[in-house]
């Protein structure tokens, strides 16, 4: 019996020997794990036998399992080797896709599909991914690799070129031609790219056509740009100017270019005329309506003289500026008359102290109350032309006067008579521009209470005022108290109208006065406007008066609007497009859009771009060969113009060809990002770990790979660096976790346990041969 004992110790040492020996062969396998021979002690009883009086009869091997030990961690070139540290096994599929494998080697290359797979062709299973990198762990699939994009091509709308041209380029006057340098300044090429991702050369020169000057108004420098694809010139389109934050501009009748924000615009609808903003030059002052007389005959008018006045009264009515009725004007010549100029400044003041003169017609139940007083009339006589004209007090469209019921004497001293005598007021074309502005002047804020009655005294009472050039001294009555600031502003208004100028007998008239109750402030506001218009006010500084400078009005300017032609003829929109057809033109349009010179840019004289401050977009190009067609735009608008030498100082654009593999990033969590040359970065999905509840109950198929089993229980899979899984390092590799030294040791242990065994049986068979040599 000691026999067979002693077998089952010699087969038990053979198998720890196996055991030990395959861990030393498996040494250097990546993720192999070390086995460990189990082994248990034979005993058998039956139920009548005594227990203690047995005895063993051996020893078995009852598994070989494996420890999962962590092992360490060796770094290699390829970006496909991966390393677990901490708990999982990579999940895998065989080549026939039935079977699923799992293993800690992590050693994984390419096949011929694109698939990730280890050195059995094993595939890697890896879970989709949405475009936040969030793993779907329900929908695994092969992780595949493609060397190169597919269906991502762009195709190439906009170009961004930021340049600085150089400010001390000469002016080129002569028509461009490509293939003459001299006809261009400067040049810059770049590829696009159509829907199929094929790629065209793309260039871009520049000819700068005009240097800032003092006559421009503002002053700009220009740069033509000429845009070819291949050899096929694109031409730019019809692009509406806009200001800087991208709002389209639209310009009135009077040059008055406003964005769409603007709540004044109306933008116009159907089609309309053309007008350019480099062509808004024609600027104008605006002026009144002037009824101009005939030329006087040299019997009138003889050796800078009239002849004719010399005593006697002339008379004439005159309504200016739709005043409701006509005001009979009656002058009495006098000596000095003879001269032109003296008889026109003595009319214009009879004309103006009559008009200036006039009380407000007041409100009534069903009508407004009305203003009949009329400021600022002007007298002139032309030598030149041997004619006196009479003007309004306003300027602009709104204006307008009219001249009748002119006397003999005013026929044939002044010429008043015929059609040029009435000029109505203009509501569609502009003719005489905007009204001009009257001199306002504001006091300083008031120091005194205001919201309670107001008193004069010795201290406050003067004023000295100066209005259109006659200086006088308006002294209120003190002591005097006002109920309020306002009625105290209406004494010192009337005060100063009815002023008479001594020298020349004009009435001041049509100064406004009025209180800012918020800023208290006086407001001082002449009747008449313009360039000649003038007003100061000073007086005590309890008014605000103390150190006030004269102001003066403004005569507006309007830019006369010129519609864009184009060989000859006229240029209008119609839908956005520029064309010659006048059709549907609409004729309640207040606004017009306004353009850009076609393929223009433009610098102001620091070098910073004017125009365009958007996108220059461009027509269709359609590419040789029948290959489709492009349409583009690009922004200049990072452009500049110093006196540095031409540099492109950024370039890009948004089209891309299908791009090949450049690089691979596994992170951490297994998430798989790709980029291609084409600049695309794309997550092609993340990898998974499968872990298990008894992973020594695992079944080995060989080259470190495993099969589930009952023992081992269902693989769940999980994300890596999730609670129940190690994290994933991408370029390494994990060792075998075999200890060396300890498997030595095992291989000495399992020898001296093999050699006492075959000594047990040397031993029992000498015992045998003893009991048989006892016969004889």
């Amino acid at each position: 019996m000691s026999f067979y004992t002693s077998l089952t110790g010699l087969n038990s040492a053979t198998a720890q020997l196996a055991v030990t020996s395959n861990n030393i062969a498996n040494v250097g396998t990546s993720g192999f794990k070390r086995s460990r021979a189990d082994f248990g002690d034979i005993f058998s009883t039956s139920p009548l036998q005594k227990s203690s009086s047995n005895i063993g009869q051996g020893v078995s091997l009852k598994q070989v399992s494996q420890e999962f030990s962590q092992g360490n961690i060796s770094t290699s070139g390829n970006s496909l080797d991966l390393a677990i540290t901490g708990d999982g096994f990579f999940p895998l599929k065989t080549p026939d896709g039935l079977q699923d494998i799992y293993t800690r080697n992590g050693s994984f290359t390419l096949n011929d599909q694109n698939n990730v797979v280890n050195s059995t062709g094993q595939r890697l299973m890896a879970a989709s991914v949405d475009s936040s990198g969030k793993a779907d762990l329900t929908d695994l699939n092969a992780l595949t690799i493609p060397p190169k994009t597919s269906g991502e091509a762009v195709e190439t709308t906009k170009i961004q070129l930021g340049l600085n041209l150089p400010a001390d380029s000469a002016v080129i006057t002569a028509d461009f031609d490509r293939s003459n340098p001299s006809t261009y300044n400067k040049s810059t090429a770049l590829t696009v790219y159509d829907s199929g991702g094929n790629g065209y050369l793309a260039t871009v020169y520049y000819a700068k056509t005009q240097n800032a000057s003092q006559d421009q108004t503002p002053p700009s420098s220009k740069w033509q740009t000429y845009f070819f694809v291949g050899d096929t010139q694109v031409k730019p389109a019809l692009q509406q100017a806009t200001d800087k934050v991208g709002g389209a501009l639209f310009v009135n009748k009077y040059g008055d270019v406003l964005p769409k924000s603007d709540p004044r615009v109306v933008p116009s609808s159907g089609t309309t005329e053309m007008y350019s903003l480099d062509q808004l030059t024609d600027i104008r002052r605006s002026s009144p309506a002037s009824a101009i007389g005939t030329a006087l005959t040299s019997s009138g008018f003889a050796n800078g003289a009239l002849v004719n006045a010399v005593s006697g009264t002339l008379s004439f009515d005159i309504k200016v500026d739709a005043a409701a009725t006509a005001q009979t004007i009656t002058y009495t010549m006098k000596a000095g008359d003879q001269d032109p100029e003296v008889l026109a400044r003595n009319v214009e003041i009879a004309i103006n102290n009559a008009l200036g003169s006039l009380a407000d017609t007041p409100a009534t139940a069903t009508t407004a109350a009305i203003k009949n007083a009329r400021f600022g009339i002007t007298v002139a006589f032309d030598p030149d032309t041997a004619r006196f004209s009479i003007a309004s007090g306003t300027t602009g469209d709104g204006s307008s006067i009219e001249v009748t019921t002119t006397d003999a004497n005013a026929i044939r001293v002044m010429g008043l008579t015929g059609a040029g005598l009435k000029v109505d007021a203009s509501t569609n074309e502009a003719l005489r521009g905007k009204p001009s502005e009257p001199a306002v002047l504001r006091g300083e804020s008031m120091t005194i209470n205001t919201t309670k009655s107001i008193s004069t005294t010795s201290a406050n009472k003067d004023f000295f005022v100066s209005v259109d050039g006659y200086a006088f001294k308006v002294e209120l009555p003190f002591p005097t108290t006002y109920t309020n600031i306002d009625s105290f502003a209406k004494a010192l208004q009337d005060n100063i109208n009815g002023k008479v100028d001594p020298s020349t007998g004009r009435i001041v008239s049509g100064v406004a006065v009025n209180f800012d109750a918020k800023s208290k402030q006086f407001v001082f506001t002449t009747g008449t406007t313009g360039e000649n218009s003038a007003i100061q006010v000073t007086g005590s500084a309890d008014w605000g008066l103390a150190n006030t400078e004269m102001q003066f009005g403004s005569t507006s300017e309007w830019k006369k609007l010129t519609q864009f032609t184009e060989n000859g003829a006229l240029q209008f929109v119609k839908n956005g497009i520029q064309t010659e057809d006048a059709s549907g033109l609409s004729t309640q349009t207040e606004w017009w859009p306004v353009y850009l010179d076609r393929g223009e840019l433009s610098f102001d004289l620091t070098g910073k771009p004017i125009s365009p401050l958007t996108d220059m977009p461009f027509e269709t190009a359609f590419l040789a060969g029948g290959k489709g067609a492009l349409t583009m735009s690009i922004d200049f608008t990072k452009s500049t113009q110093y006196s540095s030498a031409f540099a492109v100082l950024s370039q890009s654009q948004d089209g891309a060809p299908e791009g090949e593999l450049m690089g691979l990033n596994i992170g951490v969590d297994g998430l798989v990002n790709a980029t291609y040359s084409n600049g695309s970065q794309v997550s092609l999905g993340k990898i998974v770990l499968a872990n298990f509840s008894s992973p020594s109950g695992l079944r080995q198929v060989g080259d470190a790979s495993y099969l589930s089993s009952a023992t081992s229980g269902v693989a769940k899979i999980g994300e890596a660096g999730s609670a129940g899984f190690g994290s994933i390092r991408a370029g390494a590799t994990e060792r075998a976790n075999v200890d060396l030294t300890q498997e030595l040791v095992d291989l000495i242990t399992a020898q001296r346990n093999f050699q006492a065994n075959a000594k047990a049986i040397e031993t029992s068979s000498t015992m045998t041969s003893a009991i048989i040599n006892i016969r004889s």
